[in-house]
């Protein structure tokens, strides 16, 4: 079975992921795993070290693991989307699908200012294909200082960063609109950097949630970090499961089945 989790922002202090340990029961039974980016977040300074340790308690667990990269773990691997069952099951983080990567961040102007400045540096990148796109995408953010102590869980530092998320209210609809967009701006790429896609599975706008635009069902893994939650997508044979995670006692479990795509055979769509 293939399993596909995102956005565990891992030393994080906003993540509700503490150990990875806990993560056990998530891992059981499971062939491949693919992370589908903000696995970790290199932007609080962490060390290699401490980078390799994480990333070989996955494959301690898993016989095979793929790391896509995100707007968080920019250089974490050279996979920036993956592709199985024919291309017809796809991830990717999610933020190649806005043209300034991060709609309702505070450091959104930064951002773009590196983005452009990458455009610049690389000609070759066409920015209307995956590649290109995502490219620039990840160039704009690596090496990108956080605004924040990530890390740090003092009371009065997470109170000033949750003021920093919702202030000024423009930020906050900003994010609704990305949740509203999100679904329709995968389908009118999808024929183009997805062509053979039934299932796109993105991260990045923390939102779990399973919409079908025609022939084409798009899912977000939401996020340990926040308070909606997070999805599983499985991949058994030709049928995608997409499942709620559970926390109990500290540890984290799959749960209840909340959609059934069966995969169509190529050809016969």
């Amino acid at each position: 079975m293939l399993r596909i989790l995102s956005d565990l922002h891992f030393h994080d202090a906003s993540s509700r992921l503490r150990r990875l340990d806990d993560l056990e029961p998530l891992l059981a039974g499971v062939d491949t795993l693919w992370l589908n980016g903000d696995t970790c977040d290199n932007q609080s300074g962490l060390s290699a070290a401490a980078v390799a340790e994480m990333l070989a308690f996955f494959r301690s667990r898993v016989p095979a693991v793929r790391f896509i990269t995100g707007n968080h773990d920019p250089d974490i691997s050279q996979d920036h989307w993956l592709e199985t069952a024919e291309a017809r099951l796809c991830a990717v983080h999610g933020d190649v699908f806005f043209d300034d990567l991060v709609p309702w961040g505070r450091q959104r102007e930064l951002i773009n200012a590196r983005r452009q400045a990458a455009r610049l540096l690389h000609p070759e990148l066409d920015d209307r294909g995956l590649a290109g796109r995502i490219a620039l995408h990840r160039l704009a953010c690596t090496g990108l200082a956080s605004e924040h102590n990530l890390e740090s869980r003092h009371p009065a530092h997470r109170l000033r960063r949750l003021v920093a998320a919702l202030f000024p209210p423009s930020q906050f609809l900003t994010m609704l609109r990305v949740w509203r967009t999100l679904p329709g701006l995968v389908a009118f790429h999808a024929p183009e950097w997805f062509p053979a896609a039934q299932v796109v599975v993105t991260g990045h706008v923390h939102f779990p949630r399973v919409w079908r635009r025609g022939a084409l069902t798009v899912v977000n893994t939401g996020a340990f970090a926040g308070p909606l939650g997070a999805y599983a997508v499985d991949l058994t044979g030709d049928v995608v499961n997409v499942r709620r995670v559970r926390e109990r006692a500290g540890q984290w479990f799959p749960g209840r089945v909340v959609a059934t795509i069966p995969l169509v055979a190529t050809g016969s769509r």
